[in-house]
């Protein structure tokens, strides 16, 4: 390998340093920060996008990302939520929304609250809004990328993502 980084991480790790094959074109373009950039739904506008996120739990971030949200569109900005957490999802209960997305050919529209909020959240999606959700990390980031990529969020000037606690598969995704 060409860099020096690459090589003192290969000779403190493994003892095979000098079997390593430099990545070919292909794996450094995927490397790419560029790369790794997915577009939200052709129909969205978005304008600005704020994450709320803590490395604990049960320290407010739902309630932070209600009242953010509530206070922009009190200013007159148009917001949307994204419930990003997909295993305690909780935004909804917020706004007293209950009724499910919907959805057609063109994609998924987020659920208005009645003070003009779109809402997307896993919850408004599955049959029981209270049944306990148990999936595995690569599905729960699966759904957050669609959250993104399938649901038309019209024109919001800010879109606010709920995240669960901590920093696995959901910020990483996000980020």
């Amino acid at each position: 390998m060409s860099d020096g980084y690459t090589n003192n991480l290969c000779s403190a790790y493994h003892s095979k340093c000098g079997d390593r094959k430099a990545p070919n074109k292909r794996s450094k373009a995927l490397l790419k920060p560029d790369n790794l950039l997915v577009p939200p739904h052709e129909m969205s506008r978005i304008g600005k996008v704020i994450g709320i996120l803590s490395g604990k739990g049960g320290v407010g971030k739902s309630l932070v990302t209600a009242l953010l949200a509530v206070t922009e569109r009190r200013r007159g900005v148009s917001v949307g939520i994204m419930d990003a957490d997909i295993t305690g999802p909780s935004i909804p209960r917020f706004f007293g929304r209950s009724q499910r997305v919907k959805m057609d050919e063109f994609g998924l529209y987020p659920v208005e609250t009645v003070t003009g909020i779109s809402v997307v959240s896993l919850n408004l999606m599955i049959d029981h809004e209270t049944d306990p959700v148990i999936l595995r990390g690569l599905i729960i980031s699966g759904l957050v990328k669609q959250f993104w990529t399938e649901v038309i969020w019209k024109d919001i000037d800010y879109l606010f993502i709920d995240m669960p606690p901590g920093s696995g598969d959901v910020p990483l995704t996000v980020f």
